[in-house]
């Protein structure tokens, strides 16, 4: 396989750990690094039977491609899928949940001991189940893939796994051009002047009451059509009814939108990414989904349109599009929650370790589950009646969900981090299809130059009036579109207040 130098470090700081005792090493990278293609190299040179664990069915799907491009035979294990049941091929691709309801839940599967398992998104195997799933080899090898080396449960990782490997970070990979970097909008900087300094730093609990604040900040759909209005996006919602109500209201603005959720019946959610990656679509929202398995490289605009306590949850979504992609020089993060000022950006430096804390948030009751499965469905389309899935088992009727806007307050996202001076001639093309927008509509003389002022804060200069006006971009035309969105907002908000 060809393999980046990073990548051929992976393998080697692997063989490092390994040789010198190391039964159950875990390979850190980034998203969008490839730790697929390590995997797959791994597993090609190895003559030995070998396990790969994935816990999302993109995933297996993903890794099944990968091994066949190497010509490597394997096996697959994936309920409800067009499974290769190749039991005797020495590699077997597996989902996790799949073997869990095979091999413990209907002991209806055996499979053979492994000299070699591999687990993607290993930060997710320290529970009861996947580690007793696990305990099927207790002799293999076991080597862990993942992004990020944390849970939101903070649960020690040395259960399981005894060693680091952390080849490279997000900086060094944007430094040698194998991630784009980020660029990010978020609400201004969080009121600290009430927040105490105990021992030379933020006092914790007065820090966390400033920055963790809950609403959402700026209108989404403005602010996107304002900054990002050219970019293929993805954006990730608090709810599925908020995820639905977002695409809506980007398709009510002319933007080709679609939302896709962990519910999406598979031909449908495939076709879904497909319009994205060939461009019949610009905007993805979702929830949940997205933060394991996406892996479209042509994004270029990450929206937080919900708030995260969880860093694991905040890096994964980042790194949704920092993939390299021809034509893709950056990434906007379009941050509505603050996330941004609570976890920092995806190139800072951290430090992970596999120590942690054991305490573990409790399971929902019994009770409460068998409520949420026991809810009772009538198909519109034939009548049955039925709970636990959206897609009718009599006619296969799809009840899609229904949306829900989130209320946000208002306010607009400012760049942090790094600066940007945007080009001259940037500024010339926008403030020229401007006029020749005005010209459209009739616009009397002063509107373009007072519509370059709300988005500089200056008047363009006076020598360039003289130059041909142009006729209006798609992204022009949409970032007046922001500006008519919020005055009629504001518009409202002065009826709603009126005596």
């Amino acid at each position: 396989m060809n393999l980046w130098p990073f990548q051929v470090q992976a393998v080697a700081l692997i063989d490092e750990a390994v040789a010198s005792g190391a039964r159950a090493p875990m390979l850190v990278l980034p998203t969008g690094s490839g730790k697929t293609t390590i995997a797959a190299e791994l597993i090609r040179r190895a003559d030995q039977r070998v396990l790969f664990l994935a816990p999302r069915r993109e995933l297996v799907y993903q890794a099944s491609e990968r091994l066949a491009e190497c010509g490597v035979l394997h096996g697959v294990h994936l309920a409800g899928a067009d499974e290769r049941k190749n039991s005797q091929a020495r590699v077997q691709v597996a989902s996790i949940d799949t073997l869990v309801a095979r091999m413990l839940h209907r002991q209806r599967l055996i499979l053979p001991d492994f000299d070699l398992v591999l687990v993607d998104e290993a930060h997710l195997s320290i529970t009861k189940v996947r580690l007793r799933l696990l305990a099927f080899w207790p002799n293999a090898l076991r080597i862990g893939l993942t992004a990020t080396p944390t849970r939101k449960d903070g649960r020690a990782l040395g259960l399981l796994w005894d060693r680091l490997v952390e080849p490279a970070n997000t900086a060094e990979l944007q430094r040698d051009g194998f991630l784009v970097p980020a660029r990010y909008f978020s609400i201004a900087e969080p009121d600290l002047e009430r927040v105490r300094t105990v021992a030379g730093d933020y006092h914790g609990p007065d820090l966390e009451a400033a920055v963790n604040q809950p609403q959402l900040v700026g209108d989404i759909v403005q602010t996107w059509l304002a900054r990002a209005a050219d970019r293929r996006t993805v954006v990730f919602c608090t709810s599925i009814a908020h995820s639905v109500a977002l695409s809506e209201a980007y398709q009510r603005a002319g933007v080709a939108a679609e939302h896709v959720d962990a519910g999406t019946p598979t031909a449908e959610r495939e076709a879904i990414f497909a319009r994205f990656s060939e461009g019949r679509s610009q905007v993805l929202t979702n929830c949940f989904l997205a933060s394991y398995g996406f892996d479209l490289p042509v994004l270029s605009c990450v929206v937080l349109a919900r708030p995260t306590k969880s860093l694991m949850l905040y890096l994964q979504m980042l790194g949704r599009g920092l993939r390299i992609a021809e034509g893709k020089a950056d990434c906007l993060v379009l941050d509505h929650s603050g996330s941004v000022h609570r976890h920092g950006f995806a190139h800072d430096e951290r430090l992970w370790t596999l120590d942690g804390k054991y305490a573990l948030k409790r399971a929902a009751s019994s009770a409460k589950r068998e409520a949420a499965e026991a809810k009772r469905i009538d198909c519109p389309e034939c009548s049955a009646v039925f709970s636990g899935t959206r897609t009718c088992p009599e006619c296969g009727y799809y009840l899609a969900p229904k949306g829900k806007l989130v209320e946000t307050i208002d306010g607009e996202l400012v760049e942090i981090g790094a600066t940007r001076n945007e080009d001259e001639q940037e500024r010339i093309a926008f403030f020229l299809e401007l006029r020749g927008f005005a010209h459209e509509r009739n616009y009397k003389p002063g509107w373009a130059a007072n519509q370059y002022r709300a988005k500089h804060g200056a008047w363009p200069p006076w020598s360039w009036k003289d130059l041909p006006a142009a006729a209006p971009g798609l992204v022009t035309r949409r970032w007046i579109k922001s500006r008519l969105i919020a005055w009629r907002k504001s518009q409202q908000l002065t009826q709603r207040v009126s005596p």
